[in-house]
């Protein structure tokens, strides 16, 4: 089949790649759209060490073989992306995405979306909605991973919320925190990108205010004088929440945060029941930030693009 891998930090277009073969209590995907996002451009730099296999990990897709379930087959579907193995420390404390022996599709020992096909643990698939199409669907894990950090927020945190980022992320988790009654501040280097959150009436800004301090701050940038603005801003006992995976580290200078008595919280996975359902119910709709379509075949002139600090959602049809 024809896939996109990465080797040795060199992505490259197989024609020959052996097609998948479920096991018990799997399912064979035929891959319907594929996104590129922010961690695929951080592996081909060298996060996680180096992932070797097929990158993607945002997808929609119809189940094609299921042995022994064959009830799943014709469904289009959407997958959350970490096993679990059942008996490890984390797996017996309920925290299933932080499982100690778990594969991570596209991402860890687990070969991702950017194929014609892919497996998946029927346990990790959701149907997707008849009503929901695939250039929606295909956004539920990015925003299910916006939703997270709306679950991580404390519930005494607060109101006044300003997001760092005008990416792709960003602009998913400004549009959440909008759709559950807040007002958000998203501020970006871009005024295209801030424009288009503008039309959905998100507050936007070049530069974080002076003198305003915020109760929750979203970096979504991994960028240190990204850090250092919300540093500026963030009011003590406010709450900061890191989006970003990145192959390159920041420095934190960690005395303020223990001097504003801070909240420092990691936010990665969320609930893709609840992003699904927020699409269907039209109060979101993420397909304004799809700057481009490529057929897989053009899949390294698709990466040149997402690269681009003018592009948003670059997706891939297999």
């Amino acid at each position: 089949m024809l896939a996109l891998t990465l080797t040795h930090g060199q992505l490259a277009l197989q024609t020959d790649y052996p097609i998948p073969v479920p096991g018990p209590d799997e399912a064979l995907l035929k891959v319907r759209l594929a996104g590129i996002c922010g961690t695929d451009l951080a592996l081909t730099a060298g996060y996680k060490g180096g992932f070797q296999g097929i990158l993607g990990h945002e997808y929609v897709a119809e189940v094609v073989a299921a042995p022994g379930h064959e009830q799943w087959v014709g469904r289009r579907v959407v997958g959350e992306i970490n096993t679990t193995c059942g008996y490890c420390h984390a797996c017996r404390r309920g925290l299933l995405t932080h499982c100690q022996n778990r594969r991570v599709l596209g991402i860890i020992n687990w070969d991702g979306a950017f194929a014609r096909y892919l497996v998946s643990p029927l346990a990790l698939l959701h149907p997707v909605p008849p009503s929901l199409p695939d250039d929606m669907a295909v956004f539920t894990e990015p925003l299910a991973a916006a939703f997270a950090a709306l679950r991580d927020a404390p519930a005494d945190a607060g109101e006044r919320i300003i997001i760092f980022g005008d990416g792709r992320l960003g602009q998913l988790i400004a549009q959440v925190f909008q759709s559950e009654g807040y007002q958000p501040l998203l501020v970006g280097h871009h005024p295209a990108k801030l424009a288009l959150a503008a039309q959905r009436g998100i507050s936007t800004a070049l530069q974080a205010p002076a003198g305003q301090p915020f109760d929750i701050a979203v970096d979504v940038t991994g960028n240190a004088s990204a850090l250092q603005a919300i540093f500026s801003i963030l009011r003590p006992r406010g709450t900061l929440i890191l989006k970003t995976t990145s192959a390159h580290p920041t420095t934190l200078d960690m005395s303020a945060v223990v001097v504003n008595e801070w909240r420092l919280i990691g936010s990665r996975c969320g609930p893709f029941e609840q992003a699904l359902q927020a699409m269907a119910s039209g109060r979101i709709d993420p397909r304004p930030l799809i700057s481009a379509r490529y057929p897989l075949e053009q899949a390294l002139q698709a990466f040149e693009q997402a690269r681009e600090r003018t592009s948003l959602k670059i997706l891939l049809e297999p």
